[in-house]
């Protein structure tokens, strides 16, 4: 077979479709209506969705890495923030957060599959903060419900049950600063004490040669005692600022939850592209069947 004879039995080829497709426009056109009436119909029943966005910020705990002055306070993140995701993704921590707020059907998607519970709350590493050198990464929060109230419940719900949890990580180390805390506010005020008594017993003592050691001595017990409260006093600014925040803090959303007042799902536009272009292709499919189906009845007119 020739190239131009190839050439022609394509060309009537695509002109046998086209022909087929103009006979069977009706069906052609029936499917794409058909797809568009269904995606209305789904639109219509299926329940819109609500999307709360949080980000959120891992617990930290203080530490103190060196006493006295100059002291040298940071702080660590409660859990690494990848290892508080999974945290976030298990089953168990989202069955709490749905116990926590009686949502049954939440509930309910967990116990029948172990990874339904994600269709209500994803997490993941937020964009911004993945990759910025020296800062924690924000986790990128977002529950999805049928109100905007019950989403950003969920959020909340599961921003508190995080910081419930990393509280019990952090218990230790809380408990290690307040008790350098205390051992310290203990020796200030020994030392208090220690330097009263020898301010005490200094005048009298008479400086002659037999007690000029003597005193000095006590000048010099004087002076250690001194710089030892001074000590204490950073350590002790150090312990109760490595407490506080923003050095020791809770898992918390960095701002307001975020809900959009439109749904998120169903998606309207892809739904309609959806029905229209799937009819569009079965009304095509039908067409095709319909034109055998007759031309075999009719060999003649093939």
């Amino acid at each position: 077979m020739s190239a131009n004879e190839l050439t022609q039995e394509r060309e009537i080829n695509l002109f046998d479709l086209w022909q087929k497709l103009r006979a069977g426009w009706r069906l052609v056109a029936g499917g794409a209506a058909l797809g568009l009436l269904f995606a209305g119909l789904a639109m219509v029943l299926i329940a819109p969705k609500y999307e709360a966005l949080a980000l959120v910020q891992v617990g930290l705990v203080g530490e103190v890495t060196q006493f006295g002055p100059p002291g040298v306070l940071s702080s660590r993140p409660a859990e690494p923030v990848p290892q508080a995701i999974e945290r976030m993704k298990t089953p168990a921590f989202q069955l709490r957060v749905a116990r926590s707020l009686n949502r049954q059907d939440w509930i309910d998607a967990l116990q029948r599959s172990a990874g339904a519970g994600n269709e209500f709350l994803t997490l993941q590493l937020s964009r911004d903060t993945a990759t910025a050198a020296g800062e924690i990464p924000l986790i990128e929060l977002r529950a999805r419900s049928g109100s905007p109230e019950s989403a950003r419940e969920i959020s909340d719900a599961a921003v508190f049950e995080l910081a419930e949890r990393q509280a019990e990580i952090v218990r230790p180390a809380i408990e290690r600063l307040k008790s350098d805390l205390a051992i310290a506010k203990g020796r200030q005020q020994q030392a208090e004490q220690d330097l009263a008594a020898l301010s005490k017993l200094i005048p009298t003592a008479a400086v002659k040669d037999d007690q000029f050691t003597q005193l000095a001595l006590m000048t010099t017990t004087r002076l250690v005692k001194q710089a030892e409260i001074f000590s204490q006093r950073q350590n002790i600014v150090l312990f109760e600022t490595a407490l506080s925040a923003p050095a020791t803090q809770p898992a918390q959303a960095i701002e307001s939850v975020f809900v959009a007042e439109k749904p998120v799902a169903p998606k309207r536009g892809s739904l309609l592209a959806l029905g229209f272009f799937g009819g569009l292709l079965a009304g095509i499919v039908v067409a095709f069947i319909v034109d055998a189906r007759r031309r075999g009845r009719h060999p003649a007119s093939r």
